[in-house]
């Protein structure tokens, strides 16, 4: 009997030692301090025409990354674009070979503008270096050029342009207008007259202009503007010697890029030989080549050709970095909204720091590789 009650009593002090210890915190095991970063924002304003999909599955920004020495362009990192860009119209007519400057813009955008002749949208950093190095032939606008450059904020450089293209930059409240053809920019240009440079493939502009015009400055608050990069690869996981190239309009008017894996860039060709910059006279370069599919057709009864482009919505596209060629989606989803570029599994694609060059193509069956 008292065996018993020895034995009931131990097990009733078991049972509230075990119930104790369940109420008892756990210990607090310490962890790597986590830095904040900032979330990047996608903007969810109606679509002006195609379909919008579910908008993909968003990293968040990595830290600031320290980026090579030898880059010669600012990239536009997101988190550090705090100053306006410089959106500007480049000529691309066979009078304007070679242009100057391509080779110091973050990120170019080619697309066409008529009878199969391609133009570029040159953007440069806010803080670009202040310099007299020329930077054009600048031209006309085109309203899809418009709207990417109101994806930016960015000031917008250009000289006259199409009905809708002018009524766009003119009343657009997102960016600001910089005509060469109206009175109050003419200081932002000059023209150079030689035997190999005439009107209207003459027209400039330079990195000392540009910081004198955005120096008076002050309603720049945007923080959702630019991209996410990562360090190019080491040469182990880079990919093998190759060429891409591709057309507009017309197979007998290839572009393309050579890469090169000791210096990992693009370089770029034009009709199958070297695209130089005028100033340097090096080879035009890059770090970060996309195509990009858009629709496109004829403006009708246009007496100029001037052509539509549909780039509000999404598309496909193809990235290629460090060798590596990957399928990727586009995506703009107003004409405010920066343009976007996603991987197949719907997170952001990471460029390699560097510049990067977009080609807009009515069709990826365009490209051979």
């Amino acid at each position: 009997m008292v065996r018993n009650s020895t034995r009931f009593i131990t097990m009733c002090f078991l049972i509230a030692i075990f119930i104790y210890a369940c109420s008892t915190p756990e210990a607090v095991v310490p962890t790597a301090e986590v830095v904040p970063t900032e979330t990047p924002v996608i903007a969810t304003a109606t679509p002006m025409a195609t379909a919008i999909p579910a908008s993909p599955t968003i990293e968040p920004s990595p830290t600031t990354i320290t980026l090579p020495e030898d880059l010669t362009v600012i990239p536009l990192v997101r988190g550090q674009v705090t100053v306006r860009p410089f959106a500007i119209m480049i000529d691309n007519h066979p009078d304007a070979y070679p242009q100057s400057g391509l080779n110091r813009a973050s990120m170019v955008i080619e697309a066409l503008a008529e009878y199969g002749i391609t133009r570029y949208l040159a953007i440069y950093p806010g803080n670009l270096t202040a310099d007299d190095r020329a930077i054009g032939p600048v031209r006309s606008a085109r309203d899809y050029y418009v709207q990417w450059a109101m994806g930016f904020g960015a000031y917008y450089l250009h000289a006259g342009g199409s009905p809708t293209g002018l009524a766009l930059a003119e009343s657009s409240p997102v960016i600001i207008n910089v005509d060469a053809l109206r009175a109050d920019s003419e200081a932002n240009f000059f023209r150079v007259e030689t035997a190999t440079r005439f009107a209207p493939h003459n027209l400039y502009t330079t990195g000392s202009i540009l910081r004198t015009l955005g120096r008076s400055d002050t309603g720049f608050t945007r923080t959702d503007l630019g991209y996410l990069y990562a360090l190019p690869m080491g040469m182990e996981q880079r990919g093998p010697a190759s060429t891409i190239t591709y057309y507009f309009e017309y197979a007998d008017q290839p572009v393309g890029w050579t890469y090169d894996p000791m210096s990992n860039s693009y370089f770029r060709t034009r009709f199958g030989k070297p695209a130089i910059d005028e100033v340097s006279q090096a080879q035009l370069s890059t770090q970060n080549v996309v195509i990009i599919e858009v629709s496109e057709a004829a403006i009708e009864g246009d007496e100029k050709g001037r052509i539509e482009q549909q780039i509000i919505g999404s598309g496909k596209g193809v990235f290629y970095h460090d060798g590596i060629r990957e399928e990727i989606t586009w995506q703009k989803s107003s004409a405010e909204a920066q343009l976007a570029f996603y991987t197949k599994d719907g997170k952001e694609v990471y460029f390699t720091a560097g510049q990067i060059w977009i080609s807009a193509i009515p069709s990826l069956d365009h490209i051979s590789e």
